[in-house]
């Protein structure tokens, strides 16, 4: 009921339906549930737009699985530093930032003065752009978190080898899951 009551005030302003035209309750326009579904107009679609944003949606979502992989905060703003093209990084610098969290958005034309930037940072490829997220490694705290993953990956690696090894899960389970088990 809230839909129809904003359809009522809204259609008349959009001009979808005429004010003037009441039904029984007094309402203006006929109720947005006998409304005919919207139809896309194709000669308003643009290709290059649509493209546009599907490259800049790659770009965020690489700088997002950067912050993953490097564990860093969704909270924590850091730089980003891109190889590539420059125009169209420096013309979407603002909705990265936005978008990926960044503090700010560095575009490199030259390979050499984005390596030195970049330094040893881990990188990502997103198409024809070369994107490094520039953080100060706390080296001790990156061993220590490698160690636990490591530690994980061992013990996952054991309770499969485990289960491969009990004849009794061999013989029940499904073929499917022994395949899953040894990978």
């Amino acid at each position: 009921f809230v839909t129809e009551s904003l359809w009522q005030a809204v259609a008349p302003v959009a001009g979808k339906w005429p004010a003037t035209t009441a039904d029984s309750s007094g309402k203006a326009g006929a109720s947005i549930a006998v409304a005919p579904y919207p139809q896309a107009q194709q000669a308003n679609i643009d290709e290059a737009a649509e493209a546009e944003v599907a490259r800049l949606k790659v770009l965020v979502d690489a700088c997002r699985n950067l912050r993953g992989e490097m564990n860093i905060s969704p909270a924590q703003r850091v730089p980003l530093y891109a190889l590539g093209d420059s125009a169209f990084i420096e013309a979407h610098a603002g909705a990265l930032q936005a978008l990926a969290k960044l503090s700010e958005v560095r575009a490199f034309g030259d390979e050499a003065a984005w390596q030195a930037a970049a330094q040893a940072a881990p990188v990502a490829v997103a198409g024809d752009i070369r994107l490094a997220l520039h953080v100060e490694i706390d080296v001790a705290a990156e061993k220590a978190r490698l160690g636990k993953e490591i530690q994980r990956l061992e013990a996952e690696l054991a309770k499969a080898q485990g289960k491969l090894a009990n004849q009794a899960f061999v013989a029940k389970a499904p073929p499917a899951v022994i395949e899953q088990e040894k990978a």
